[in-house]
């Protein structure tokens, strides 16, 4: 004797995954926001433009939480590296400007002072 199959649960019913692309697309977001304000409120912005150029490291962390994946170990992987990445971008410029004024004030201290 067979089974009948059970019926299929019409689309209306089903539970709805969360989409994975929206923590990555808020992430993009935080960290272009982050990284133009960082990057304005600093008196980093009258300096040379290659200064700018390390923000490529939160934008490729950015980028790597734009892999979807199946696995929950890969999914929060993804998650902390967004995560961090526009957390970076939000505090690299003032974080250059403390190196950039801590060099400055060695360089000056050991030249005499004067």
């Amino acid at each position: 004797m067979k089974a009948t199959p059970a019926p299929a649960v019409p689309p209306a019913g089903r539970p709805l995954n969360a989409p994975w692309w929206a923590a990555p697309a808020l992430f993009t977001v935080a960290a272009a926001l982050g990284g133009a304000w960082g990057y304005r409120s600093c008196p980093i912005v009258q300096s040379s433009a290659w200064l700018a150029l390390p923000y490529v490291v939160p934008l490729a962390l950015v980028a790597a939480s734009w892999r979807p994946s199946a696995h929950r170990d890969t999914r929060t992987r993804g998650l902390v590296l967004g995560g961090v990445g526009a957390w970076i971008a939000l505090v690299y410029a003032h974080l250059a400007t403390l190196v950039l004024y801590t060099v400055a004030l060695v360089l000056w201290a050991f030249q005499g002072g004067g």
